[in-house]
């Protein structure tokens, strides 16, 4: 038999929870099931066990993917960007982006779904505990650069504010549902910006204190 790479193994695992991405998106994370995720897939049930225990797993890793292609994309975003004002602008732009879908995939809404579960499902409240802890992690890095650079005041309560830009985010994409065919990404952008520039206008207004004037 032909041995089996590891780079064809990624391959499968990668279309495997691509399937399930969209099966959850469509049906729900309670309503789907790992049928439905084989049909999507065009694999077998045994293909699907052999790389993934079941459902719960699946519900993890499609979310956690969620959460990593975001934070892959951001970075490579940022790196062009100067200021704090552009790469929380960049940051906002790339959320509402992506809140429907990305790269062809389900978005952030898949996350609704998610939160939904959470009450019963310990292992989807883990997954979204480490999802928020990896966005805070980027957002507080983000913030500290913001404070290191003067932009920021250097009193700022960098996790608080970090978690509540967070928190603002999460509800833009409970807006966009509760839009509906009226949804415009650009309101949910300047609703965010208007809260940013509020906290970049209170490092711009810091009092100012000039060095003392020898005397003689």
């Amino acid at each position: 038999m032909p041995r089996v790479t590891a780079a064809h193994e990624q391959e499968v695992r990668d279309r495997i929870v691509t399937a399930a991405l969209r099966v959850f998106g469509e049906r729900g994370f309670h309503g789907a099931t790992m049928q439905d995720v084989v049909r999507e897939s065009g694999l077998s049930v045994g293909a699907i066990y052999t790389y993934f225990s079941g459902k719960d797993e699946l519900i993890r890793l499609t979310c956690d993917q969620i959460a990593a292609r975001g934070l892959d994309e951001l970075a490579a975003r940022l790196a062009r960007a100067t200021t704090t004002a552009e790469r929380l602008g960049i940051a906002i732009r790339l959320y509402v982006e992506t809140i429907d879908e990305y790269d062809g995939a389900p978005g952030q809404v898949s996350l609704v779904q998610a939160w939904a579960e959470a009450d019963r499902e310990p292992g989807v409240r883990e997954m979204l505990a480490g999802r928020r802890e990896r966005l805070a992690g980027a957002g507080q890095l983000l913030l500290r650069q913001g404070v290191i650079s003067g932009e920021l005041p250097p009193t700022l309560d960098v996790d608080a504010v970090t978690r509540g830009l967070l928190a603002l985010l999460d509800g833009l994409m409970l807006q966009r549902i509760e839009a509906g065919v009226a949804y415009r990404p650009a309101v949910l952008v300047r609703r965010a910006t208007a809260i940013v520039e509020l906290l970049l206008a209170a490092g711009a207004a810091r009092p100012h204190h000039p060095e003392p004037v020898p005397t003689a």
